[in-house]
C-alpha cells in the first residue's frame, strides 16, 4: 500500500499514526531531558551531538553535556543541556 494512501486511512480511522506509521514519538522535560519513542538506531553520539534513525526520518540533538540515561528495543532518554532537536527525511 502507498504509503499515502496508509496514511489516509490511518488518519480517517482516527489510529495513532505513532504505532501504525512507525513514526518516532519525542517527549521534552524542559530542555534538561528527552525521551525517543520508536526509533531504529544509534547512527552518532557524543556530548554534544546525538544523530537517531528512525523508520522514515532522523532526528538530530544538540547540546553541551549530552549522555544517554538509557535505551532499550523502544525508547532512549538522552539528558544534558538540550539546545536543539532537528528531524530530517531520510
Amino acid at each position: 500500500m502507498a504509503g499515502k494512501q496508509k496514511k489516509a486511512i490511518v488518519s480517517a480511522l482516527n489510529l495513532p499514526e505513532d504505532v501504525f506509521l512507525g513514526e518516532m514519538l519525542l517527549f521534552f522535560t524542559g530542555s534538561t531531558s528527552a525521551v525517543v519513542e520508536n526509533y531504529r538506531s544509534i547512527l552518532f553520539f557524543s556530548d554534544g551531538v546525538l544523530k537517531i534513525a528512525g523508520k522514515s526520518t532522523r532526528l538530530t540533538i544538540t547540546g553541551k553535556e549530552l549522555s544517554i540515561e538509557y535505551y532499550d528495543r523502544e525508547q532512549l532518554k538522552v539528558t544534558g543541556q538540550i539546545e536543539s532537536a532537528q528531524f530530517s527525511l531520510v
